[in-house]
């Protein structure tokens, strides 16, 4: 005979197994919906496009992971077999054209695609691979004090650089280091054509005292005397300025090569729809307006935000450069370059 005690006992488990039979039938609580992004924009402007896009998508659980463009890259290579992003936003565009090479990316437009600039997407497919939200240009950052004290005009021009002058004034980064000395190299061969750039190269390594291995260091340098020329680009030798040192950034007459920064959506993303959305914020007019204030270059159209002391011209002087001919020739020009100037880097 059953006692009051164990049947209740037996109520209880009995309960129990209905409320498991359905959490096993696909009765449970919904799962959050995740979304897992790739980054290598910098942090102050990556951190910033989260949280507007979070704000907005409040019940979305964002997953990051940030890192500098080549670590991002080859870990995207690694993962290609099971990837674990659904977006990559802020890559450079010749890593994103790897990617898309390999069948890596996932086509889409985002929302206001018609707003964005054409040297801003990917302009093999329709719908694009990737989109472009920002970029940066070569420039050369000129110490007025120190051309002053050593009796050198500020250059106008690349081949300017090539001059006597200058001799052991001149920093550059090393491209196999930075993404912003192999920009400048792209540059130069839109300018001069591959065997042109490889001639003024020769001489511009005559001038050079050293090749470092930071996009902004030669800049930082220029500013701080330690060199009297830094080829770099525009923004640290912007912020110098508007820190009231002796300096002028310079766009070359010639005109310069660029680096842009872009957004996909990665081929068999885990997420897709949250990924799509994200895709759509990085190319509105909100998320251009933060870009706005870390470049001054951005993809969408009447999206301009002066930046004190910033050149002018930056947008006018701007190659054409072949991403895809970049990200196939990129180990090339890299490994030659590395031979005949490598003598010249910063001690790691």
């Amino acid at each position: 005979m059953m006692t009051p005690k164990l049947g209740n006992r037996l109520r209880v488990f009995c309960a129990g197994l209905m409320i498991s039979g359905a959490t096993i039938a696909g009765i449970a609580p919904a799962q959050a919906e995740e979304l897992t992004v790739y980054g290598a924009k910098a942090k102050d402007h990556f951190a910033e496009l989260i949280a507007a896009f979070q704000a907005k998508e409040p019940d979305l659980k964002i997953n990051q992971l940030l890192d500098s463009n080549g670590p991002i890259i080859a870990r995207l290579l690694a993962e290609e077999a099971n990837p674990r992003a659904d977006i990559i936003l802020g890559a450079a565009v010749p890593g994103l054209v790897m990617l898309e090479e390999r069948g890596m990316l996932e086509p889409y437009a985002p929302e206001g695609l018609d707003q964005i600039k054409d040297r801003f997407r990917d302009r093999r497919s329709d719908p694009p691979h990737w989109v472009g939200t920002d970029a940066w240009a070569s420039a050369v950052c000129f110490n007025t004090a120190e051309g002053e004290r050593l009796g050198v005009p500020a250059p106008q021009s690349w081949q300017d650089l090539t001059k006597p002058e200058y001799k052991g004034m001149i920093t550059m980064p090393n491209p196999n280091s930075s993404a912003t000395g192999l920009l400048a190299i792209v540059g130069w061969t839109e300018i001069f054509g591959e065997e042109g750039a490889w001639e003024y190269m020769d001489a511009l390594h005559e001038n050079v005292s050293q090749y470092v291995h930071s996009g902004s260091k030669p800049c930082r340098m220029a500013a701080a005397g330690e060199a009297v020329i830094g080829i770099s680009y525009p923004a640290p030798g912007v912020k110098a300025i508007n820190n009231g040192v002796p300096l002028s950034v310079i766009i070359p007459e010639e005109g310069v090569g660029s680096e842009v920064e872009g957004v996909a959506i990665l081929k068999g993303a885990r997420n897709p729809d949250a990924a799509r959305r994200l895709a759509d914020f990085a190319a509105s007019q909100e998320g251009h307006e933060i870009h706005n204030k870390y470049y001054a270059l951005v993809g969408r159209k009447g999206v301009s935000n002066p930046v004190p002391n910033y050149p002018e011209g930056e947008e006018e002087a701007l190659v054409d450069v072949d991403f895809y001919w970049v990200a196939e020739n990129r180990d090339r020009i890299l490994a030659e370059w590395q031979e005949r100037y490598g003598r010249k880097d910063e001690p790691k």
